[in-house]
């Protein structure tokens, strides 16, 4: 199972994370963005990767991103970084999203692991 890490803005249609199993949801605390934690099963995590890809707004830098305990999957438009959830693994990613030019905050694909998302999403985000 893999937990992800998507905005409605960043796609063309704001409503696409609603095709995945929603774990959370919450309103972006700088903006009015819709944050969504969606659950993608391990089979499903290719087509997950490449449905992502295609719905990306393609003339804003964005990305998303996917984790387990073990791995986690930093999707862009045209690019797909298979990491550990640990930052020592992360420079190419870093490198990669500053050239997109992504805000250097931006760039903390937090959270990574499913023990951070109780300090991620506050308990009223969680869905029932």
């Amino acid at each position: 199972m893999y937990h992800g890490i998507v905005f409605d803005q960043e796609f063309e249609d704001p409503k696409f994370p609603q095709k995945f199993k929603v774990f959370a949801k919450r309103k972006s605390s700088s903006s009015d963005w819709l944050l969504y934690g969606i659950e993608v099963n391990e089979g499903e995590k290719d087509r997950a990767i490449s449905e992502i890809q295609k719905n990306m707004k393609s003339n804003e830098p964005f990305y998303a991103h996917l984790y387990n305990d073990s791995e986690l999957v930093v999707i862009f438009k045209t690019k797909v970084f298979y990491v550990k959830p640990h930052i020592s693994s992360w420079n190419p990613i870093i490198e990669y999203g500053r050239k997109q030019n992504i805000p250097e905050e931006q760039l903390d694909f937090w959270p990574n692991r499913f023990q951070d998302e109780s300090h991620y999403f506050n308990k009223e985000d969680f869905v029932k």
